[in-house]
């Protein structure tokens, strides 16, 4: 992952040139999105595919469905991080990808949640292979306030070979 074996921390430069881990964030994130729905309050009348939704009406908007949109992602189930390439993102409307909600309500943390995300893993990854204990299908995931499995998620952590 870094040049050396070094036991450095990681650094604001070592961050920007972890583009494939982010797409790996980012394709966790669109399968199991933390949040998966929240509710907004319509500001104004509008029509949506016919139907006349008025102004002070509550809309559910539910990620996780949101984000298995097979016009944007093929093979939605698939887990494939190179969805999120820039080459791969050209045409995608904004609105199809939105794990911290959108918009003027939209998480203020998020830049601030992913970096974190590169950080951990980033340092995880360097010192430990990981493997999963469990197929993606005995997650069970419950959508409460935030999206989790229903019983925790079991891995094995392998120490690495340090030269």
């Amino acid at each position: 992952m870094f040049q050396g074996s070094s036991d450095r921390p990681v650094n604001t430069d070592d961050l920007k040139k972890l583009k494939y881990l982010e797409c790996v964030i980012k394709e966790a994130l669109r399968l199991f999105p933390s949040v998966p729905f929240f509710a907004r309050t319509i500001c104004e009348d509008c029509h949506i595919k016919g139907f006349k939704i008025p102004k002070g009406a509550n809309a559910i908007i539910v990620t996780y469905a949101l984000h298995r949109d097979p016009r944007y992602f093929p093979e939605p189930e698939e887990f494939r991080p190179e969805r999120f390439l820039p080459e791969n993102s050209v045409g995608r409307p904004p609105y199809a990808y939105i794990p911290f909600s959108a918009g003027l309500r939209n998480c203020i943390g998020q830049r601030f949640a992913l970096m974190e995300e590169k950080v951990v893993l980033s340092s995880i990854l360097r010192k430990f292979t990981i493997q999963s204990l469990q197929t993606r299908e005995e997650l069970q995931p419950i959508g409460e306030l935030i999206l989790r499995p229903e019983k925790g998620i079991l891995i094995k952590l392998e120490r690495r070979e340090t030269s």
